[in-house]
């Protein structure tokens, strides 16, 4: 609620001095007290709130609702035509930094106008674009909300349960979930190919929410194994540091989210996550030590 606060009064004395436009200073309000409301909502819900949603879920959800506010606010910012000039402005920079050595690199440049290159980028956002980028803020600035509360809590509870904060390990999505993905994957190429633009973005987005939460669900099964794993701290550190790298690595990370995505989906019919049995008694009588 300060951050709120400090953040409208300095957007609106922004605008008075320097005389911007109130309309576009009121967006910029909306969209910063959407986002920190679902942030808190997703990190830290207020005392007594029902958690009806685990941590993922409500991460996932909270992005989901903060990108429609993103792709209005695009929408609204794409019909400027100050945006269309900067678009222009930024393609004639990369065109003259590359050179025109290259045949190919030329041609493609010179295939890059500022009206194709603000069509791609209206695309990727409407198409689950918005969505992604989303998720990826709220959950990098979770995860670091949780670092500085474990330095300044002074070994104080964080508020919430360790299960509410280890919770990825035994997230699992709907089993119905895998029909939402099947039909929306469906119906985006029936879409497509009778060119219907509002059921493409609608169906995309579906599509993208069902991959990050069977996302999700696949590297909760990495994290549930390396738990169970008998190896050094360090070593787990080690795996976990060289996934992470993995998964920024452009053109590698496409090829583990694939197949991290699939392997969430795989859960559906195979039980990766089972807890470790000390296998059953020999006999009945073995595990009956009451006399009965």
């Amino acid at each position: 609620m300060i951050a709120v606060m400090g953040n409208t009064f300095l957007a609106l004395g922004t605008a008075l001095t320097r005389g911007f436009v109130l309309t576009g200073v009121f967006w910029g309000i909306l969209y910063f007290a959407v986002m920190a409301s679902v942030f808190t909502w997703v990190s830290a819900p207020p005392p007594g709130f029902p958690l009806k949603m685990c941590a993922t879920t409500r991460l996932v959800f909270g992005a989901a609702a903060a990108s429609l506010l993103l792709m209005i606010m695009f929408l609204r910012v794409m019909a400027s035509p100050n945006f269309l000039e900067h678009i222009a402005a930024v393609t004639y920079a990369i065109a003259a930094r590359q050179g025109t050595s290259d045949v190919v690199q030329s041609a493609l440049l010179a295939e890059m106008t500022p009206e194709t290159v603000l069509a791609f980028i209206r695309s990727t956002i409407l198409r689950g674009g918005a969505l992604i980028s989303c998720v990826l803020l709220f959950f990098i600035c979770r995860q670091i909300s949780f670092i500085l509360a474990r330095l300044f809590a002074r070994n104080r509870p964080l508020g919430g349960s360790t299960h509410e904060v280890n919770a990825l390990s035994v997230f699992r999505v709907h089993p119905m979930l895998i029909w939402v993905l099947s039909g929306s994957l469906l119906l985006v190429v029936l879409a497509s190919i009778a060119n219907l633009e509002f059921p493409q973005i609608l169906l995309w987005n579906i599509l993208i929410l069902c991959g990050i939460l069977y996302l999700a669900q696949g590297i909760g099964i990495l994290q549930f194994f390396l738990a169970r794993m008998t190896v050094t701290p360090f070593l787990k550190l080690l795996l976990c540091i060289t996934f992470v790298v993995l998964f920024l690595s452009p053109g590698i990370n496409a090829v583990l989210f694939g197949g991290v995505v699939l392997l969430g989906i795989a859960e559906n019919w195979v039980p990766f996550r089972v807890p470790k049995s000390n296998g059953p008694p020999s006999t009945p009588e073995a595990g009956d030590n009451s006399g009965n």
